[in-house]
């Protein structure tokens, strides 16, 4: 016949000082337990005698009562104990509760709870790998078992109130000091009271886990927790990241597949362009099977505009090949001392042949100062340069896909980014 573990039995017993029950649940580390009816601080070591009282305590509200039983991350555990401690800071109280966990199996872990977040702490004999002060500018980067943290919050706080079996004895109003660095959804703490310092690390657990396992009503949070995590589907998270990869790839494509040709020859036309029949110009294509760009610059163009009809032909200009219309326009001046531009003084455009020889430019514009439609025909200007260039390669399609993968890429990010904004927010104005 096979003997069974006998379970550890709950210990009642009573307070010494107002004789109110006390159940004992917390195993052979507790130092201390405080009566949750008067106040009393008595001493498990020396049966139970009273060291202190808390005085004029007033109740918090809490999620969870000691006593309650859950399991988290596998493991069963009871709560033998409550903490409140208070912050005051520019005029505002911050309060939190701070839960003593206890597992026959795994010991002691305090469950932290604050506006709805909770977050599982344990202590550890981790050291940061480079020194760190209790009080460390905001966002300084402290490396611990190889991750790195910043620094969310360096404060001063007091006890406020006490209920339960704890592991070492509390005082009511005890100051404590307190570094809280963060990677979500991890948290790394290192607490100061009186002459002892000790290190904690903990992980953000939902409200959803946490009230699914102690069998509470969850309260949902209103705000953005120091660790919480962007919660976010994995899946989403990973199609949103790889979207943002390989729009860095299709934009690094699209300037190794683009280029703007070789420069073959250029012309200068003078200001018969813009007399009546324009003027015309030859030029010689010795590689039908390239793109050519054609680029028209206006050098002398300033606050005015230019209409250019390029037409292309044979020789003997019976058949056409192309007609380009380069619409020119450039402004600038100066509005509230700062100086200002719009436009360009030139344009390019793209055109192919059917073979090798030598074509026409028929080159007619008119154009304006200012912005008026009408053609000015004492509008004049020097000279319209032409440059034509061989091998062009438009990478038009990769810069499309590139738009197309920062477009799926971009919503999880700009969440993501208010979401940081939200989580920093307040430590950015305290900066």
């Amino acid at each position: 016949m096979q003997s069974q573990k006998a379970s550890p039995k709950l210990k009642k017993l009573s307070c010494t000082q107002c004789s109110g029950p006390i159940e004992l649940r917390g195993g052979h580390n507790v130092r201390t337990i405080v009566c949750r009816y008067c106040g009393a601080c008595l001493d498990s070591k020396k049966e139970f005698a009273v060291l202190h009282s808390f005085l004029n305590q007033k109740r918090p509200f809490m999620p969870l009562t000691i006593g309650a039983k859950g399991k988290l991350k596998g493991v069963n555990f009871t709560v033998i104990g409550v903490l409140q401690y208070e912050q005051r800071e520019d005029g505002e109280v911050y309060r939190w509760l701070e839960y003593l966990l206890f597992s026959y199996t795994h010991g002691y872990v305090y469950l932290c709870y604050e506006d709805g977040h909770w977050v599982m702490m344990h202590e550890v004999k981790d050291l940061p790998e480079n020194d760190v002060e209790i009080f460390t500018p905001p966002k300084t980067k402290i490396v611990v078992r190889d991750k790195t943290f910043k620094v969310f919050e360096c404060a001063t706080a007091k006890l406020t109130y006490v209920e339960g079996e704890l592991t070492w004895q509390a005082r009511q109003n005890e100051a404590i000091s307190y570094l809280d660095a963060i990677c979500p959804p991890y948290m790394y703490s290192i607490e100061k009271r009186a002459n002892e310092i000790e290190y904690f690390w903990g992980e953000y657990l939902s409200a959803k886990e946490v009230s699914e396992a102690f069998n509470f009503e969850m309260i949902k949070p209103s705000t953005v927790f120091a660790c919480q995590p962007f919660g976010c589907p994995p899946t989403i998270a990973a199609l949103a990241k790889g979207s943002l990869a390989a729009s860095v790839l299709t934009l690094l494509l699209y300037f190794i597949v683009s280029s703007n040709g070789v420069y073959i020859t250029s012309q200068v036309l003078g200001r018969e362009v813009f007399s009546d029949g324009g003027v015309t110009s030859e030029f010689t294509i010795d590689d039908p099977s390239k793109l050519y760009g054609l680029t028209v610059s206006v050098p002398q163009l300033k606050n005015a505009w230019v209409a250019l009809d390029v037409r292309i032909v044979n020789p003997q200009e019976t058949e056409e090949f192309c007609n380009i219309p380069f619409d020119i326009s450039y402004y600038e001046g100066y509005e509230g001392g700062e100086h200002w531009t719009e436009g360009s003084d030139e344009e390019t455009a793209y055109f192919r042949v059917p073979e090798s020889g030598t074509y026409k430019f028929e080159v007619e514009g008119e154009g304006n100062r200012g912005e008026t439609s009408y053609p000015d025909a004492n509008f004049m200007l020097n000279t319209v340069k032409l440059e034509i260039f061989r091998g062009v390669r438009l990478g038009h399609h990769t810069l499309a896909w590139f738009f197309i993968t920062l477009l799926v890429s971009a919503p999880y990010f700009v969440l993501l980014y208010k979401f940081e904004k939200k989580r920093w927010d307040e430590d950015d104005e305290d900066d």
